[in-house]
C-alpha cells in the first residue's frame, strides 16, 4: 500500500478557494490513476476529512503541524510501503520534513506539469530542505518527479517490492556453495538489508519425503496422478538410460516433496532455491528439474497454484533477483546460466529447467506445456530436462552482484531473439535445456567483464525504472547495461 498526501500553503492570507479546488482535483486524479493500475493507495487527505474542508472555508491540503502528526499516525497504523507527496503548489518545507521524520518511509515528491501553480518551486524547496535536514535515509534519498505518472507507478511498484522482500524469507534447500562457486556464497546477515530472513533446510528433508511417496501405496496415488497429468500435457522422450518412467516418477516425487515443505512456510516465503548438485543429481541419483520448472509456474496437476520464484545451486543473490522481478511484475521470473555470448547475442539456458511459462509466454498453462519436451539430461546420474525455446519478447534482466564486499544491481532492457535453425545447429552441450536468446546490450568482451555471476534473472516487460528505484531504496548502485557510460564508470572503478 502507498500513502498519498497533498500539502498546501499554511499562510492564512494565502487562502485561495481556486487553488484548493485545483489541489483537490489533482490529488483525486493521481489517486485514480494509481488505483486503476492495481496499486493500493491510502488516501491520507481523505482519512483526515479534508474532502469536506472546502465547505468549511478551510484548505484541502495539509497545512499545519498538528495535521502532519495526525497524518503520520494514520500512515503508521497501516501497512504503508512508501509515501507520495502531492506538492502541486507552495507549502512550507518544515511540514514535509516533520512527516518524513515521523514516518521514516520512502518518499516521492510529485507535481504535475501545470504552469498555473508553483509545483516546481515547491518540489525544489521541499527537496532541498530534506537534503539539508537529512532526518533519515529516506529524507536524504527521496525521489522528485514532475508530470510523469508512469514513473510514479514504477516508483510505487518498487516501494512495494522492497517492503515485501524486507519481510519475506528465502527457502533454501541445501546451503551454498555449489561446484566451488564462491559468488554463490554470501554474508547472509548483511543480505538482510534486502531480504527478511533465510530458511535453510537440508536436501535430506526432500529425499525422505520423496522416498516415502514412492514406497507408500496411498501416497503413490498422488504421484501417479501427477505422472499422468504431466505426460499427457507435455511431450516425453524416454531413452531407457537418463530418462525412464521410473526416473520421471522420482523427479515428480522430489517436486511434490518440495511443494509439501514449502506449504509449511508459504506465508513467509518469497522464493526458493534448490542445491541439486551433487547431493541430488549425483548421490541421490536424479536431478530436481521440476522444482525450477513448476514452482515459478501458475499450474500443476492440482490446477491453478501460486507462482513462486525458484532458482538452482543455492544462488542466494540470484534468488533475491528473481523474487524482486516477480514482485515488480507479478510474472513468473526466468532464471538461467549465461550459456553463450558474442557481440550480438546472449543465450540464457538453465541446467535442466526454467519456468515453463517461457515455453510459449502464454497465460494459459496448457499452451506452455504443449511446447515443452521432457528428455534425458546431459549430466547427473539420471533425470529429464525440460526443453523449450522462448519466443522473442522484451525482457527486463536483472542481477544482484557483490564486488569487494559492495553490492550492485545490474539490469537492462533486453530484446528477444528468435532461436533460428542456424543457432540451433550450433548447440551441443545442454541442447536439451530450455534456451532464451536476447540481443547483447554490449560487446562480448565488455559483457563478460561486467558480469558478477554466471546466472541472470528476467521477466517480460519494461521494469527498468522500477529496478533503478529499488536500487536507490536499497542504497546501492544500479548499473544499466544499456547505458555505456554507467558500464564504463563501473569497469574503470575496478
Amino acid at each position: 500500500m502507498l500513502a498519498l498526501a497533498t500539502f498546501t500553503d499554511p499562510r492564512k492570507t494565502a487562502l485561495s478557494i481556486d487553488r484548493e479546488k485545483a489541489l483537490l482535483e489533482k490529488h483525486k486524479k493521481l489517486l485514480q490513476e494509481l488505483e486503476s493500475s492495481g496499486i493500493e493507495v491510502f488516501d491520507v487527505n481523505g482519512a483526515l476529512g479534508k474532502y469536506e474542508a472546502l465547505e468549511k472555508g478551510e484548505n484541502f491540503g495539509i497545512d499545519d503541524k498538528e495535521e502532519v502528526i495526525e497524518a503520520s499516525k494514520l500512515i503508521g497504523s497501516r501497512d504503508v510501503s512508501g509515501i507520495i507527496l502531492g506538492l502541486w503548489h507552495w507549502t512550507e518545507s518544515n511540514l514535509v520534513t516533520l512527516l518524513a521524520k515521523e514516518t521514516n518511509k520512502p518518499l516521492l515528491l510529485y507535481a504535475d506539469d501545470d504552469p498555473a501553480w508553483a509545483g516546481t518551486t515547491c518540489i525544489t524547496s521541499v527537496g532541498a530542505s530534506l537534503w539539508e535536514s537529512a532526518v533519515n535515509y529516506h529524507a536524504l534519498h527521496h525521489v522528485r518527479l514532475k508530470g510523469d505518472v508512469e514513473k510514479v507507478k514504477a516508483w510505487s511498484r518498487a516501494a512495494e517490492a522492497v517492503s515485501k522482500l524486507s519481510r519475506k524469507s528465502l527457502l533454501l534447500w541445501g546451503a551454498p556453495y555449489t561446484l566451488g562457486m564462491e559468488h554463490l556464497m554470501d554474508d547472509l546477515p548483511r543480505l538482510k538489508k534486502f531480504i527478511g530472513d533465510f530458511l535453510i533446510i537440508d536436501q535430506y528433508a526432500i529425499i525422505k519425503k520423496a522416498d516415502s511417496m514412492i514406497s507408500d501405496e496411498k501416497e503413490r496415488i498422488r504421484l501417479e496422478e501427477f505422472f499422468d497429468w504431466l505426460t499427457q500435457k507435455a511431450k516425453v522422450k524416454y531413452d531407457n538410460n537418463m530418462l525412464t518412467p521410473e526416473v520421471l516418477r522420482r523427479q515428480i516425487a522430489i517436486y511434490l516433496a518440495a511443494k509439501d515443505i514449502w506449504k509449511e512456510y508459504k506465508n513467509e516465503t518469497a522464493a526458493v532455491s534448490i542445491k541439486c548438485q551433487p547431493e541430488l543429481s549425483e548421490m541421490y541419483g536424479v536431478t530436481a528439474c521440476l522444482i525450477p520448472a513448476l514452482f515459478p509456474f501458475n499450474a500443476d496437476a492440482k490446477g491453478e497454484k501460486p507462482i513462486v520464484p525458484a532458482t538452482c545451486e543455492g544462488d542466494v543473490k540470484g534468488t533475491i533477483s528473481s523474487a524482486l522481478l516477480f514482485y515488480l511484475s507479478r510474472k513468473p521470473p526466468l532464471f538461467g546460466d549465461i550459456k553463450y555470448v558474442d557481440d550480438e547475442l546472449v543465450l540464457i539456458a538453465n541446467c535442466g529447467a526454467s519456468s515453463l511459462y517461457y515455453a510459449k509466454l502464454s497465460e494459459d498453462p496448457e499452451e506452455n506445456l504443449k511446447e515443452t519436451t521432457i528428455q534425458g539430461q546431459c549430466q547427473g546420474n539420471s533425470g529429464g530436462a525440460l526443453t523449450y525455446r522462448t519466443p522473442p519478447t522484451e525482457l527486463t534482466v536483472a542481477r544482484l552482484i557483490r564486488k569487494g564486499g559492495e553490492y550492485y544491481l545490474l539490469y537492462f532492457l533486453a530484446e528477444g531473439v528468435e532461436i533460428t535453425e542456424e543457432i540451433e545447429s550450433q548447440l551441443k552441450w545442454g541442447k536439451q535445456w530450455p534456451h532464451t536468446a536476447i540481443k547483447n546490450p554490449l560487446d562480448k568482451e565488455t559483457f563478460l567483464n561486467i558480469m558478477g555471476a554466471n546466472h541472470l534473472s528476467a521477466v517480460p516487460g519494461d521494469f527498468t525504472n522500477d529496478v533503478e528505484f529499488v536500487a536507490r531504496m536499497w542504497g546501492i548502485k544500479a548499473i544499466n547495461l544499456g547505458k555505456r557510460d554507467e558500464v564504463e564508470e563501473f569497469l574503470n572503478s575496478l
